[in-house]
């Protein structure tokens, strides 16, 4: 964890470089920030990495930055869950979701990283456990995991 901070400093004095270095040391420094629970920790950072993924998006557009903006919004999610606060967690779910049908094509470039991300999301998300969760969302999200997968078994007999 002490080494993904230090790597956070050192991506954001970076200037007039894209943000994406920023990112990807924010997903793993915020994945393990949760992972150990550092909750209070996390917050700013999960805050900052939605901001950079935003951000991201503006400056590259397209296929490419979709999935920041994704992974963003699940960090976003899994930090209302910690704050017990699953109503706020749920519309980020939806959220997710609703990039996915829009995108559509754009994303598919991206397919098993769709495909690990909404499995992590079903796996670490209570709301997305079908004992716990919002029938209609829990279906939702199986859904698009569905899709996904099909997506990429096509693509495999294709090959």
């Amino acid at each position: 964890v002490e080494l993904l901070r230090n790597a956070l400093v050192a991506s954001s004095l970076r200037e007039n470089e894209s943000d994406e270095k920023e990112l990807v040391v924010l997903r793993h420094l915020t994945t393990a920030l949760f992972q150990t629970c550092h909750i209070d920790e996390v917050e700013p950072l999960v805050l900052r990495f939605r901001e950079a993924a935003k951000a991201e998006l503006r400056r590259e557009g397209g296929n490419c930055c979709y999935y920041w903006e994704l992974e963003s919004i699940y960090a976003s999610a899994q930090l209302h869950e910690a704050r017990g606060k699953p109503q706020e967690a749920e519309s980020e779910v939806r959220a997710l979701l609703d990039i996915l049908r829009e995108t559509g094509a754009a994303v598919q470039d991206n397919l098993s990283y769709l495909q690990h991300l909404l499995q992590q999301a079903s796996k670490h998300l209570k709301i997305l456990d079908p004992e716990l969760g919002e029938e209609e969302l829990v279906t939702s999200v199986a859904a698009e995991l569905a899709k996904v997968t099909a997506f990429m078994a096509e693509n495999i007999q294709r090959q």
